[in-house]
């Protein structure tokens, strides 16, 4: 009787991802999971900020200082689209603990937060 060829660890985990693909076929992928999340602020039907879920600058609208750097943030990357709108959202982003955090406290304050994707929704 043969035995079977050896399979290495790699050939498995390539078997593996596509069963499970085949099985799950809308699930994220690897490039998607590995993707910083990005949202849109809105007030009304008005964008007033853009988010990304990874630590960076917060951009402001007003002309930064001469030879002044933007402001870092460690949790989220921030730009702001409308100036009557900073102040406030600065106020919640100064209370909050993390990116999530954030986006609900907006929620509370009734601004809505939408998720963006690159590449158009996933079906």
């Amino acid at each position: 009787m043969t035995s079977p060829l050896p399979l290495s660890r790699r050939s498995l985990g390539v078997i593996l991802a596509l069963v499970l693909a085949a099985i799950f076929p809308h699930a994220i992928s690897a490039e998607d999971a590995a993707q910083a999340a990005t949202y849109m602020v809105y007030k009304g039907d008005r964008a007033v900020l853009k988010v990304v879920d990874k630590p960076g600058v917060l951009t402001s609208t007003a002309l930064p200082a001469p030879g002044a750097a933007p402001a870092g943030h460690p949790f989220l990357t921030a730009s702001a689209l409308a100036p009557e709108e900073e102040h406030r959202l600065r106020q919640i982003l100064d209370a909050s603990e993390n990116t999530l955090d954030f986006l609900e406290k907006l929620r509370q304050a009734r601004y809505s937060v939408k998720r963006v994707y690159t590449n158009g929704p996933k079906q």
